[in-house]
């Protein structure tokens, strides 16, 4: 496959010729791992240097947005993906109410819940579960691969059940791959794909501060999962989520779709063999949910879609939908 951009020729392999070819070669490959090990080094130096958490975090987080957004103009996967055709406003609506309200409301409660089962298990057990005299690095890792494993089931399970899927079809509805999309969720699905991994954690006793770095990869992993980017990380495909194995979730078709269900990392859906990344083509463009055509595409009536299901589902039908759930094959 080749990638349509303007006036410049492509490679078999999706990268420019020339001096711009070089360039792009190099980020593809170096651009994720620099940024996410950057980000994760500099918030670690700051929360032992005696910062907050949530400070450590901002300052990264915010950066991953900027460059992303400025680096899509230049080195995008996708020319026809650079326009938003109406769903930029949408986008930037869920990221206020699903991004950044919606998390940040439940989150006391639920995490003051959480400790306050992690304080009665440890008084149970008689120890703490947590390897709290790890550095920071090591408690990472093993939060990230101990948190997937809760995320990875949410997502799958929001593939496979009606009333979740209700909620998640939201995320599919976009109709191109862009940094925004990260966002792009009902709050209903944010809440559980957030609180998935982070009540477990706080449960067995991590705490604020592996807390707020699983949140930094979260944020800039997703960034680089739905970013319109040229990236190729080979081998790291089989560590990360990354956007190589994501595009092909979210295709129209049932069967690629429903594969690679992990939010930061990939290895979950090595074990339960849901990963998917063919080598003899490259993921569509065309991209959607499959068998909804009547999908709203506003803000408020995606807001509204999981409770007006029946009647979405019976306009669709009217036009030739189909099947959108695994279990609907």
């Amino acid at each position: 496959m080749s990638i349509e951009v303007a006036h410049e020729e492509v490679s078999s392999e999706g990268t420019r010729e020339g001096a711009m070819g070089a360039i792009e070669w190099v980020l593809a490959r170096a651009l994720f791992p620099v940024a996410i090990v950057g980000a994760t080094a500099y918030a670690i130096a700051r929360i032992e240097a005696g910062a907050a958490p949530t400070e450590a975090i901002l300052l990264p987080t915010i950066a991953a947005y900027l460059v992303i957004m400025a680096l899509e103009r230049l080195f995008f996967w996708q020319k026809s993906w650079l326009h938003s055709n109406g769903d930029l406003g949408v986008d930037v609506g869920h990221l206020v109410v699903s991004g950044l309200l919606t998390v940040r409301l439940l989150e006391i409660p639920v995490r003051l819940a959480a400790i306050a089962a992690g304080a009665w298990l440890a008084g149970r057990v008689g120890f703490t579960l947590w390897p709290t005299d790890w550095n920071l690095w090591g408690q990472l890792a093993l939060a990230l691969v101990f948190g997937e494993f809760f995320m990875y089931w949410i997502h799958r399970l929001s593939h496979e059940v009606d009333w979740l899927w209700r909620f998640h079809a939201l995320h599919h509805s976009a109709p191109r791959l862009y940094f925004l999309n990260a966002v792009r969720f009902h709050p209903v699905d944010i809440a559980l794909s957030n609180f998935a991994p982070l009540i477990p954690l706080l449960v067995v006793g991590a705490d604020g501060r592996v807390i707020a770095l699983f949140g930094l990869v979260s944020a800039v992993h997703g960034l680089f999962q739905h970013a319109n980017l040229v990236l190729r990380l080979g081998p790291l495909n089989w560590i990360f989520s990354m956007a190589e194995l994501h595009r092909w979730h979210h295709s129209r078709n049932l069967e690629e779709s429903n594969t690679n269900f992990g939010q930061n990392l990939i290895v979950w859906d090595t074990v339960f063999g849901t990963r998917f990344l063919p080598k003899d083509r490259e993921p569509p463009k065309e991209i959607g949910i499959a068998g909804l055509p009547a999908f709203p595409m506003d803000y408020w009536g995606q807001l509204l879609s999981p409770f007006r299901w029946r009647r979405i589902r019976e306009e669709s039908e009217a036009i030739g939908g189909g099947p959108t759930l695994m279990t609907e094959r």
